[in-house]
């Protein structure tokens, strides 16, 4: 049963490894997602009153990121035009004889309203609060971000979906061969007088052990692995947090248990229907 342990324990891996880059990715889609900015240029000549007007009004949207100063950026006319000169080298504003920026507020906005519908909706709410002149935001950006998140959703579900059942496949004929050994033993017990849940409880009760040794087994590789990979990268930080590591961890564990118990189920009980030609066949 070793071997049992050892087959389980890589499947469940091959998938703690791929639920680990799924999640990545999914993590790493909300840090995009979560920093696009919309910017919003107020009208000529804005006084201070209307501006903090603006961004009280904007922090009561619920498509801003968070409600407090961190979720917006102002940048005055004056600071924009002192920074184009310093990128230029010249002082424009003498050449063209007035500042032609604009006081500019920049927005970030909640992940949840990252579709370009939802979006439009967005630039036309903000367009209706008075002293906004325009809203600006990468929409063809956006548009490739949300289509390339699609596609690749749905690449990672599919592998997910195939490496699960090439896993279930593994383990149940993995089991299937370790019980082969134990076929004439049922058949014993069912001779003594034996009753069928008499004789699963101690099999299912063995899959259960094994099932949770192969989870804790794999998270633990699962758990050097990342921690290598991270420290190999020199990353400060983790991009999946620990808290959504030990739910893949937990999810192993349950998923090894579940899977060697429903496969012991089903092979025990195929001996259990079988009649004595079909055991030596």
């Amino acid at each position: 049963y070793i071997s049992v342990v050892f087959s389980v324990s890589l499947s469940l891996l091959l998938l703690g490894i791929f639920s680990f880059f799924l999640l990545s990715s999914l993590e790493v889609k909300k840090i995009i997602q979560d920093n696009t900015e919309i910017n919003i240029y107020l009208n000529k000549e804005i006084s201070s009153s209307q501006v903090d007007r603006i961004k009280r009004i904007l922090f009561t949207k619920e498509y801003v990121l968070e409600k407090d100063e961190s979720t917006l950026t102002f940048i005055s006319s004056d600071v924009a035009a002192k920074e184009f000169s310093k990128e230029i080298g010249e002082d424009f504003i003498k050449f063209l004889g007035n500042n032609p920026l604009r006081d500019l507020i920049i927005l970030k906005i909640n992940s949840d309203f990252f579709e370009k519908e939802k979006l439009t909706e967005i630039e036309e709410d903000i367009l209706k609060i008075s002293g906004v002149y325009e809203v600006d935001y990468s929409k063809d950006v956006i548009s490739d971000i949300n289509n390339n998140i699609r596609n690749l959703s749905f690449i990672f579900i599919s592998i997910f979906i195939i490496l699960f059942i090439i896993s279930v496949i593994l383990i149940t004929n993995t089991l299937r061969i370790a019980l082969f050994s134990q076929r004439f033993l049922i058949r014993s017990m069912q001779l003594v007088g034996a009753t069928s849940s008499y004789i699963l409880k101690p099999f299912l009760f063995r899959g259960i052990i094994y099932g949770l040794v192969s989870g804790i087994l794999s998270s633990s590789l699962l758990f050097l692995i990342i921690t290598l990979v991270n420290e190999k990268m020199n990353a400060t930080e983790v991009i999946v947090s620990f808290e959504k590591l030990s739910i893949i961890f937990i999810t192993l564990i349950t998923t090894g248990i579940v899977m060697v118990m429903l496969s012991t189920y089903v092979s025990v009980n195929k001996y259990l229907g079988s009649s004595l030609d079909d055991l030596y066949n």
